[in-house]
């Protein structure tokens, strides 16, 4: 009785195993999709603000070539009165000269140039801000609603230009996805099959441990049955033996009485 009650709390122990080992797997495979999802937004979010930067970057870049290229029309469109060369033939000269004399002559030059064309820039800054001052406010006095209606459009064109670039970085982010998928997929279900490979393992190792526990089991069962059939055997022999007393304590017990009857009537005789 002892060891079928020691079998099955083997054999539940071994169940019990079998559905820890189910459980961690489980977790396991949970695990992996949450992984896999944050992964997935983290990398999403640092494209999108990768996207972002290289858009902003392009943008101050351009407005500084412009800016660049604006400047140096202004610097060569100076009143041919006031110099005779453009700023690009004095950098010429400034090149080719041979000595020093030539090299300070020709950079205060430049200078020269450069500070006219400032002063210039400025006055002709100075006077276009005015006259769009004075044509801003004439506007306003006199047409106050064509002045918003005028906001109203430029605010439209601007949002119809965000949503253009807004567009154009899906665009972008759509193809960087479907470049970096198949790399993804395939990231993906290596880990996925790792990680099922050392559930495996691990259900392999638990198949062992159980199957050496059956072996172990069945092994004591053996040894319970043979000792089973010992037991039978020593109990047949007691009752063979038992009865055998029995019936040797039968006869001896008639064989007393025969005896009884035999002295009570004095045919007995003395054995010397």
């Amino acid at each position: 009785m002892s060891r079928e009650r020691d079998l099955e709390t083997l054999k539940l122990d071994a169940q019990l195993l079998e559905q820890a080992a189910e459980a961690k797997i489980a977790e396991k495979s949970a695990d992996l999709v949450r992984e896999v999802y944050s992964a997935q937004r983290e990398r999403d979010d640092a494209i999108m603000a990768r996207l972002r930067l290289a858009n902003e970057e392009r943008d101050e870049a351009l407005l500084r070539v412009q800016q660049l290229e604006q400047y140096i029309r202004e610097m060569e469109d100076i009143n041919p009165k006031e110099s005779d060369m453009t700023l690009q033939e004095l950098l010429d000269k400034l090149e080719e000269a041979e000595d020093g004399a030539d090299i300070v002559h020709n950079g205060d030059l430049i200078l020269e140039h450069i500070r006219r064309s400032q002063e210039r820039r400025e006055q002709i800054t100075a006077e276009e801000m005015g006259a769009v001052i004075i044509e801003r406010d004439t506007a306003r006095a006199q047409a106050p609603l064509t002045f918003l209606h005028h906001n109203q459009d430029k605010l439209a064109e601007d949002y119809k230009k965000l949503e253009e670039e807004i567009q154009t970085l899906n665009i972008y982010y759509s193809l960087h996805q479907s470049l970096s998928q198949e790399v993804n997929l395939k990231e993906q279900f290596s880990r996925a099959i790792s990680l099922y490979e050392d559930a495996i393992r691990n259900r392999g190792e638990l198949l062992k441990v159980t199957q050496h526990q059956n072996e172990e089991l069945g092994r004591q069962l053996r040894e319970a049955q043979c000792q089973n059939t010992e037991l039978k055997e020593s109990l047949r022999k007691a009752t063979t033996c038992q009865k055998e007393m029995e019936d040797r304590a039968h006869k001896l017990e008639r064989l007393v009485d025969v005896l009884r009857k035999k002295v009570g009537s004095g045919s007995v005789r003395t054995m010397i």
